[in-house]
């Protein structure tokens, strides 16, 4: 049975609103830097909204507000929340889009004062229900606003600090890898991080995940074996390439399962974890690539980050 909201007078304000918020022009950012006034201010108060979110128990959040960015030919979502310090996801779902490209599509795009999911209310497709009666079914209360986006306005229930679940990632993405080991414990992740073998600040282009050695290690999608090797680094390494430009990278294995040019499905056995190479104990090294570099495989994968 589906969830039921309680939406008695609701609409009647929101309706209301409508008119004048569809002339509304949002405070413009033009610059994702410290020279620009209202980014500082936003970001001030994003700083605010985590510091509430951290007190336990019957936090009363304030208000969202709304900025908005012109948003340059270079600007993707993942560059944007990377700049912004944001999470794509609540990113995403303010500008009304159910799926990544279609924020590709966007010329101007909004950035609110506190993370959390935007919900149109009635749902738009399938994502939106499913993040709307999740929530719902838990008890969440959400703030009832009107958005105005390309000059429409549009009712919305915003989520504060609610996060995609790894099924509304996986939805939203469009592109389903599957985790490459069961279970998994991440040991590190991607990004800068003290090297463990010099000490020194050294970019990780991948996920560590820790497991006993001899786990077996499965291919994250379907796809083709690339490369079979071994290296001072990588120890014993698969590469496997994937529709759409992907390609994944399996570092560390105790045993490979796998020959050049081979066709893998997603879930195949293509090794086990081992220690092999620059590794100071048992662990998968799990990269995701693109022609434009890495990419942090965390965004691509249906888990949360604890």
């Amino acid at each position: 049975m589906k969830p039921t909201i309680c939406i008695t007078g609701l609409f009647v304000c929101l309706l209301t609103a409508h008119a004048a918020a569809a002339a509304r022009v949002y405070p413009g950012i033009r610059s994702l830097s410290s020279d620009d006034a209202l980014f500082v201010q936003q970001q001030s108060a994003l700083e605010e909204f985590r510091k509430l979110s951290q007190i336990k128990g019957g936090v009363v959040f304030p208000p969202v507000d709304i900025f908005e960015y012109p948003k340059r030919a270079a600007d993707d979502l993942f560059s944007l929340n990377a700049r912004i310090g944001m999470r794509y996801d609540t990113l995403a779902t303010l500008n009304g889009t159910a799926e990544k490209a279609a924020f590709g599509a966007k010329s101007r795009i909004l950035i609110p004062s506190q993370e959390g999911l935007f919900v149109n209310y009635p749902p738009r497709g399938d994502l939106e229900s499913m993040m709307l009666a999740t929530r719902i079914a838990d008890g969440k209360k959400p703030q009832t606003l009107v958005v105005v986006r390309d000059g429409r306005a549009d009712a919305v229930y915003f989520f504060p600090g609610e996060e995609f679940t790894p099924m509304e990632r996986s939805y939203f993405l469009g592109i389903l890898f599957r985790l490459p080991i069961d279970k998994p414990r991440i040991t590190s992740f991607y990004g800068w991080r003290k090297d463990p073998f010099t000490g020194s600040q050294e970019f990780h282009g991948g996920i560590d995940f820790g497991a006993p050695e001899g786990t077996e290690v499965h291919a994250a999608r379907d796809g083709t074996v690339d490369e079979v090797g071994e290296n001072d680094v990588l120890g014993n390494f698969v590469v496997i390439s994937h529709p759409g430009g992907y390609e994944t990278v399996y570092g560390h294995l105790s045993s490979i399962c796998v020959t050049m040019n081979k066709k893998v499905t997603t879930g195949a056995i293509i090794g086990s974890v081992g220690r092999t190479g620059r590794a100071t104990g048992p662990h998968l090294h799990f990269e995701m690539r693109t022609k434009a570099g890495s990419r942090d495989p965390y965004q691509l994968l249906a888990m949360k980050k604890n």
